[in-house]
């Protein structure tokens, strides 16, 4: 706040005015309040808009966004910032996370959950984000601490979503982790919902909002990340999906990774990156260190490594639910969630 000095309103007054001494004071003092009073109504407005202001009412029923959330016991008084993992199009959270990720963190002692989308990812990608923002609103309430994201390919871009367009999440939100995600879209789906819709059917939701440019990815990069939380989107050249993988998971504000960042010539492929042993080295930095990942802490013998550390007998449980994912993939994919154009933006992510 800028204070006005009783000597700087005489001078605004004039040395050359008619006005008496006491006329002079009083007409000060006046100006004196009514700045104090127009500067005061500023902050008071501003730490009240940023403090009760919540964004947009969410939707879906309590029940099936309670119901979508799976955390360990641990995210009770947690003793460290605990980890919500979000997961790819097509997949579960268990499916996609249980097996790599989880296992490795809590054997670090850090407490995790997943949230499983409806349909599978195929919905309108604005409903998904709302179980999204309430597992962080969830887990920064029982944890007391604020909250981690992983999320691969579509799960990279809901928590940035909802920090974008939901004012508290950025305060609950600590790190935001992507793995091959496609925050200005992908080539690769504008082709694929090009030709889908030469047939009457349409394409998914979700994948008119993953084409190159969409709407949906317009309004998510129409302005800066909001500060507080840290971005770390980590990708390979070579994504066959999320593609071209460098300029499709570029996003303003965030560290921006490659594989070969940390190994020269290094490549891989978009369904590998979450059990890649750069991918996780990458991600665990940007968890225990303040700010996002940094390629000069990452230990080059890591270049040597194919995998992260795996469950690998969960890995082989897991295994017949992964290969039939694209059969469970088609099988709850609804006719209702194939259309002839993108979804349109909800009023509050219009410009």
């Amino acid at each position: 706040m800028r204070w006005i000095t009783r000597r700087r309103v005489l001078e605004k007054c004039g040395k050359g005015s008619t006005m008496t001494g006491k006329s002079t004071l009083r007409r000060a003092g006046i100006a004196l309040l009514a700045a104090l009073s127009v500067s005061l109504t500023g902050v008071i407005g501003n730490t009240a808009n940023a403090a009760g202001d919540p964004g947009p009412p969410l939707e879906t029923p309590p029940s099936q966004l309670d119901a979508a959330l799976h955390c360990d016991d641990g995210i009770d008084h947690a003793t460290t910032n605990p980890v919500l993992f979000v997961p790819g199009t097509t997949a579960e959270g268990g499916e996609n996370f249980a097996w790599n990720y989880v296992t490795a963190l809590r054997e670090r002692g850090v407490p995790a959950c997943w949230v499983n989308y409806p349909y599978r990812g195929w919905r309108d990608m604005q409903i998904s984000s709302e179980y999204i923002v309430h597992a962080i609103r969830t887990m920064h309430e029982r944890s007391g601490r604020r909250v981690s994201t992983i999320g691969h390919s579509q799960g990279g871009l809901h928590p940035a979503w909802a920090a974008r367009f939901w004012p508290d999440i950025a305060g609950m939100l600590d790190d935001a982790i992507s793995l091959g995600t496609p925050f200005q879209g992908s080539l690769v789906a504008t082709g694929y919902c090009q030709v889908l819709n030469a047939f009457p059917t349409g394409c998914q939701e979700s994948f008119w909002q993953f084409t190159w440019h969409s709407n949906w990815s317009k309004a998510l990069n129409r302005a800066p990340m909001p500060s507080g939380p840290s971005f770390t989107s980590i990708y390979t050249a070579t994504d066959e999906f999320a593609a071209p993988g460098e300029d499709a998971s570029a996003l303003a504000g965030a560290a921006h990774l490659g594989l070969h960042d940390v190994c020269p010539g290094r490549v891989g492929e978009h369904l590998a990156l979450v059990v890649d042993a750069v991918a996780f080295a990458l991600a665990t930095d940007a968890l225990t260190h303040d700010g996002p990942a940094d390629v000069n802490r990452i230990d080059k013998s890591v270049c040597g490594q194919a995998f992260m550390p795996l469950d690998w007998p969960g890995f082989a449980q897991a295994l017949p639910d992964l290969l039939s994912l694209p059969i469970k993939a088609w099988l709850q994919s609804p006719p209702w969630t194939w259309v002839r154009a993108e979804p349109p933006l909800r009023d509050y992510a219009r410009a």
